[in-house]
């Protein structure tokens, strides 16, 4: 009578045991991102995309906070991959591998009831550091009394993005209203006659604000192709060490597919041939 009952117990191990295998083998990959509220956007696009394509296999928690949150949530391990919107910092902490994925650009904006076409790089020097403080000092402006300037909080990688590129590396006068993201910049401005601000792309060119072109250049994609704007950086996956497994293959799929070069295209420039920067 022990040895049937003793069978049976084994029959019934191996069938739990293999009904537990493909569960554990189809589990679902979390790859979760934090950082830049300009690429927010982009990436939710992408990850939308690359989920569909995938399936459930593969789950994406996305959140921002400005690219120094996603640089420094990678670099604790509190997050897949970080998104930045400035290139790698000689300040940024060591071992981290910043992958490149798109290029977007900075516009200066202002109020669309005070559409400024094109303002010089002294002019934008002397708004945003605070030398000049009156729209009746500005060539061009319709707005009057005084100008108020907004900027980005010293987390985000589009400031030091304008600072570096159309600032000539000027700082931001501390008169400015600090705005945590690039939405609440847009809202800022265009709800505000006397405002100036300055905001990535996709919120300048599709929100309704007044893009003015720097030094007679146009503030558009075309003009940043052909190498003629100056405001233009570079949208980055960041991650502690060499990506790998899953995360290695959403990053590859960002640079080299053509389901992404297309969301890329709507709104942002595709990179051409890319390699990553790798902190210290």
């Amino acid at each position: 009578m022990r040895r049937p009952r003793r069978r049976l117990i084994v029959v019934i191990a191996v069938t739990t045991a293999l009904a537990v295998v493909p569960a554990l083998a189809y589990a679902a990959t979390t790859i979760s991102i934090s950082g830049a509220t300009a690429s927010f956007p982009l990436i939710e696009l992408l990850t939308a995309k690359y989920h569909s394509i995938r399936g459930s296999s593969v789950k994406f928690k996305v959140s921002q906070g400005g690219a120094s949150v996603g640089i420094s949530d990678a670099a604790a391990g509190r997050v897949s991959i970080g998104d930045s919107s400035r290139a790698p910092a000689a300040t940024d902490p060591t071992g981290l591998v910043f992958y490149p994925i798109a290029k977007y650009f900075v516009c200066v904006v202002t109020n669309p009831g005070n559409p400024i076409s094109s303002l010089t790089a002294a002019q934008v020097a002397q708004i945003f550091t605070g030398k000049v403080r009156s729209w009746s000092q500005v060539s061009g402006a319709t707005a009057t009394g005084t100008i108020d300037v907004y900027s980005r909080t010293s987390v985000a990688g589009v400031l030091t993005t304008f600072q570096n590129t159309l600032l000539g590396g000027s700082k931001v006068s501390s008169v400015a209203t600090q705005e945590a993201s690039e939405g609440l910049m847009q809202n800022a401005v265009e709800h505000d006659p006397n405002a100036i601000g300055f905001n990535s792309d996709y919120f300048a060119l599709t929100k309704g604000l007044n893009a003015a072109a720097y030094n007679g250049v146009g503030c558009n994609v075309a003009n940043v192709v052909s190498g003629t704007y100056p405001g233009v950086s570079d949208f980055y996956e960041v991650t502690k060490g060499k990506a790998s497994g899953k995360v290695e293959n959403f990053i590859y799929w960002i640079q080299t597919s053509a389901a992404a070069k297309k969301i890329i295209e709507t709104n942002w420039i595709p990179l051409g041939k890319v390699e990553p920067a790798v902190q210290g």
